[in-house]
């Protein structure tokens, strides 16, 4: 049965090991907020992602699959990982001195049938 994450109808089932997935890496400057919407770039949903503050003196912040939770806390020089989950999107602010990196596993959106292109 499919789920809807933020407009996106998610088929994805986190956990199965038959589906074909692949690396991300993305790095996100300092002082910058970024929202990476992973459907969008990729064609694909996050089945595992880390989010890695490599500022050792200032927090960052986080928010994932939401456009107004309240961001989290990430301290300096620390990480948060999920997984096991259908991530469509995360939203990272870094600090001020370092960068933050988004580094993840997707699973491919899977495509269309032909009657469902017309």
């Amino acid at each position: 049965m499919p789920t809807t994450i933020q407009g996106f109808e998610v088929l994805t089932k986190p956990k199965d090991t038959s589906i074909e997935s692949f690396p991300i890496f993305i790095t996100i400057p300092a002082n910058t907020t970024r929202t990476v919407t992973f459907p969008t770039e990729f064609n694909a949903v996050a089945i595992a992602l880390q989010i890695e503050n490599q500022d050792s003196a200032n927090a960052a912040s986080y928010r994932i699959n939401s456009s107004t939770n309240p961001m989290i806390n990430l301290p300096s020089s620390n990480f948060r990982s999920f997984s096991d989950m259908n991530i469509v999107s995360v939203t990272v602010t870094t600090g001020a001195a370092g960068v933050s990196v988004i580094s993840g596993q997707m699973a491919a959106l899977p495509k269309p049938s032909i009657g469902e292109r017309l």
